[in-house]
């Protein structure tokens, strides 16, 4: 009864600050408990697909059969490659095409703009201009046609296994294919269908290039942590 008395005498405009007071406290409560949840989830499932790349899904160990073992010529395309090369690799796009996705959705979780959950791969010319943009809707189907249009097979192997580190620590990521100059890269976006037909290299910021350091760093410890096995 006193707490009730006590209410009612600071008056209806104090009574309205402390309940909005109480409102917001517990938005932001709430808010920093679904962010850590939110960050939980997407550390678990990085975790995850680090692990099964390593083990799985290296780029770097198929690229070498593919070169060694299944490859007919040096078209450097899907359907050059032996049978069982073209199963090998079929299914190491399956993973990285679901696996990637996931993973920028899950990550826009844990940052302060949540509407930009959908990756994009860009294919170059030696002019920076856009020759093929890929996104989840397209699938596997859409990386094997562009692999096999501009002989880029081994250079998307490469660039998939990489992506999922560059994502992870929020870092520009570019690949060059020397053989005919054409670069590989991504972006973070709302739109999936919606892009500049020019994507040039810029001068990185101090946050980009601290990114990119950190994903080095990591490089370097999964190879000494390899090297010491």
């Amino acid at each position: 009864m006193r707490l009730l008395y006590s209410i009612a005498g600071l008056g209806l405009e104090y009574v309205i600050i402390i309940a909005v007071a109480v409102i917001v406290i517990v938005i932001f409560i709430a808010a920093l408990t679904n962010s850590a949840k939110y960050a939980g989830r997407y550390k678990r499932y990085y975790k995850k697909i680090d692990k099964t790349i390593t083990k799985r899904y290296n780029g770097n160990l198929l690229n070498e059969d593919i070169v060694n073992l299944y490859s007919r010529d040096q078209t450097n395309t899907y359907k050059s490659l032996k049978g069982k090369g073209k199963r090998k690799v079929k299914k190491y796009f399956d993973y990285y095409v679901k696996a990637i996705p996931e993973q920028v959705i899950l990550k826009s979780f844990t940052t302060s703009d949540k509407h930009k959950n959908q990756v994009v791969i860009l294919l170059l010319n030696e002019n920076d201009k856009v020759q093929y943009r890929w996104y989840n809707k397209r699938k596997t189907k859409g990386i094997i046609k562009a692999a096999n249009k501009y002989q880029m097979l081994t250079a998307y192997i490469a660039f998939l296994f990489e992506l999922p580190l560059n994502i992870h620590e929020g870092a520009p990521y570019r690949f060059t294919n020397h053989d005919n100059e054409f670069v590989l890269t991504y972006q973070i976006v709302k739109k999936v269908k919606s892009g500049k037909r020019k994507v040039k290299e810029k001068k990185l910021s101090r946050k980009e290039l601290k990114a990119q350091a950190k994903v080095t760093k990591a490089k370097e410890k999964k190879a000494n942590k390899k090297r010491n096995r």
